[in-house]
């Protein structure tokens, strides 16, 4: 006969024997530090299941990082831009950031506007008035504006210059023998001529306003009051200047060039005006 197995004591067959008050402290005390190692293996076990959704973590981004770089190692795909319209690429390039100097000149821009708005405003220049735009030169190196007093000084060898050419030129005129090429020196030597006479009226003006407003100087010093003179009375004095410094030959003939001047130009007036009754 198989012998029957003994089965262990659960403790259920023992006896229970009540118990004072004063006897249940050291069972909760007993009960206070199991609780208390409970709470510190929870707080174990919890900090451990904290830290694995932080592993987690650290594995999708290594997950991430792996995609990404898939996807760097991956060329990019070519496109035919003979068959893309025009339409397209245009709307492609407008759609494209700025260059980075052309960013960076607008950046310069919007920043220093605000400093320009501010400056206008204290000069008080931001009324009414609107400033004209400085003259263009043609070279950040050329000065805006010429004294030609200064120039007439520093250019003075060049009347020498031209005067000593338009000699060689009478001297060519003479010696010439073809009537073309004769004819040709005589164009240039006028031409040559008719400049150094405008130069010479216009210093001769330019001399006469100096000396008036000299003279007006000296009136407003004396505590008389100054006239102004017109362009008319300009005309009249340089005349007058003109012809005192002639003789009686040179002043006929200047009368008769210029009696000749003004007949050409109403000849050539009174031509313009009949021209178009001649065509109906």
């Amino acid at each position: 006969m198989p012998s029957k197995r003994s089965q262990p004591a659960l403790g259920f067959e023992r006896r229970v024997r009540a118990r004072r008050e004063d006897d249940w402290e050291p069972e909760s005390d007993v009960e206070g530090e199991s609780s208390d190692e409970g709470a510190s293996e929870m707080s174990v076990d919890g900090s451990d299941s904290d830290d694995a959704p932080s592993a987690s973590e650290d594995q999708s981004d290594t997950g991430s990082e792996s995609d990404e770089s898939d996807t760097h190692d991956e060329p990019a795909p070519k496109i035919d831009l003979s068959a893309v319209s025009f339409g397209a690429l245009a709307r492609a390039q407008a759609s494209l950031p700025p260059s980075g100097r052309r960013a960076q000149k607008t950046h310069q821009d919007t920043s220093t506007a605000p400093e320009k708005s501010e400056r206008r405003e204290k000069s008080g220049g931001g009324g009414g008035k609107k400033t004209e735009p400085r003259p263009k030169r043609s070279s950040k190196h050329a000065p805006q504006g010429v004294d030609e007093a200064k120039a007439q000084r520093a250019y003075a060898f060049l009347d020498e210059y031209r005067d000593s050419e338009m000699a060689e030129l009478r001297a060519q005129i003479k010696k010439a023998k073809d009537p073309a090429a004769k004819e040709q020196l005589k164009r240039r030597l006028m031409s040559m001529e008719s400049r150094r006479l405008a130069r010479q009226r216009r210093e001769d003006g330019e001399r006469l306003v100096r000396e008036h407003r000299r003279q007006e100087k000296e009136l407003v010093a004396q505590g008389k009051k100054p006239f102004y003179l017109k362009k008319s009375a300009q005309k009249e004095r340089l005349l007058t200047q003109r012809f005192e410094g002639m003789s009686k030959g040179q002043v006929d003939k200047a009368i008769q060039r210029k009696r000749k001047k003004v007949a050409g130009k109403e000849k050539k007036e009174l031509d313009f005006l009949t021209r178009p009754r001649d065509r109906h």
